[in-house]
């Protein structure tokens, strides 16, 4: 029964690593390209929040009711914000449809759309 149940974990564990995986379907956007990819454009999930993401590197966060005002960049292939929460940085991944944001230290990814910022 032992061999039956870990030759199951061992059969299923990589499908369940390789979705999870940022790369699945998504390419990693570095340096001038993530500023060229954000600014005036706004990010988010279409109901519980959103970025919008201003030319000048300010960013409005509206998130459940809240809205609150951060200052973005690009450094060193990651895009960071500083909030009242402090600094958060993310690596910045894209798919055809969708953008993730994967912080570079504990936290819970954002995977949302991006559509152009209307003024």
């Amino acid at each position: 029964m032992a061999l039956q149940i870990g030759l199951f974990a061992a059969a299923t564990a990589p499908a369940a690593v390789a979705e999870d995986s940022p790369q699945a379907g998504f390419k990693r956007i570095r340096g001038v390209a993530i500023e060229r990819l954000l600014a005036g454009k706004e990010f988010g999930d279409g109901v519980h929040w959103r970025y919008s993401f201003q030319q000048n590197g300010n960013t409005i966060e509206y998130a459940m009711s809240q809205r609150q005002k951060l200052s973005w960049r690009a450094q060193d292939d990651v895009l960071c914000w500083h909030s009242a929460r402090g600094e958060e940085c993310f690596e910045v991944w894209a798919s055809s449809s969708a953008l993730r944001l994967q912080p570079t230290g504990l936290g819970v990814p954002l995977e949302g759309s991006l559509s152009r910022l209307i003024p």
